[in-house]
């Protein structure tokens, strides 16, 4: 039975698991750049394919399907989080080529799976009138998240 208490902590489930995402995965992305280049050595060449590895698990996400066979969406979407998390946190233990590209894609499972799972149940939780407002302040709290990364 859904009650007003069971939605609001759904609702805020949502909004605390979008903004440790925000926080973790942007202040990542800030400071890629200058740890590849300054420790790493890392030029065009090898920025280039460091991004395109962080795709590969985008590319892949659809593979979460089958992940839910043995776990529920909540659970993938806080597994999710701390991969994507253990993926930023070992990024500066391995200031090597092949380290970095593994920490990027450690990460970018992560937040691919993430980002699968927490728009499905944001789609689940969400009544169709409440649905637009809420998935705006979503974005709106990532984008927030974001800037004080």
């Amino acid at each position: 039975m859904i009650t007003a208490q069971n939605m609001k902590s759904k609702k805020a489930f949502l909004f605390v698991t979008s903004i440790l995402m925000s926080l973790t995965f942007y202040a990542w992305l800030a400071l890629l750049n200058n740890f590849a280049i300054e420790k790493v050595a890392f030029t065009g060449v090898e920025i280039g394919m460091l991004q395109s590895l962080r795709e590969v698990p985008g590319f892949l996400a659809f593979t979460a399907v089958f992940l839910l066979l043995v776990m529920s969406e909540q659970t993938l979407a806080l597994i999710s989080l701390c991969i994507l998390s253990i993926g930023v946190a070992l990024t500066g233990l391995f200031p090597f080529e092949i380290g970095l590209y593994a920490t990027t894609v450690l990460m970018s499972v992560g937040y691919h799976y993430f980002e699968t799972v927490n728009t499905s149940l944001s789609l689940q939780w969400l009544t169709k009138a409440e649905a637009p407002k809420v998935l705006g302040q979503l974005i709106s709290v990532k984008s927030l998240a974001a800037l004080f990364s």
